[in-house]
């Protein structure tokens, strides 16, 4: 990838921006928390082969926490 995650969350932030604040509907920071928390997750579980322990340790957070962000998220573990 070139260019810094700036580079490419701004691009992200302002397409949303154009599509869902735009219309007076707003309120995009969680949303972009959400996506943003749930993209991580998901790449730190393919690296690890799901393996939970080693996902929480390198997110540095507990398995628990884990859990309730894999459930809240709606993240499918393989």
């Amino acid at each position: 990838m070139t260019g810094s995650l700036y580079d490419f969350l701004r691009k992200e932030v302002l397409h949303m921006i154009h599509g869902i604040g735009i219309h007076n509907e707003g309120n995009i920071y969680p949303l972009i928390v959400e996506e943003v928390e749930r993209s991580v997750i998901k790449i730190v579980l393919e690296e690890t082969n799901g393996n939970m322990f080693a996902s929480a340790k390198m997110l540095g957070i507990s398995r628990s926490t884990l859990y309730r962000k894999i459930a809240d998220l709606h993240i499918e573990v393989k």
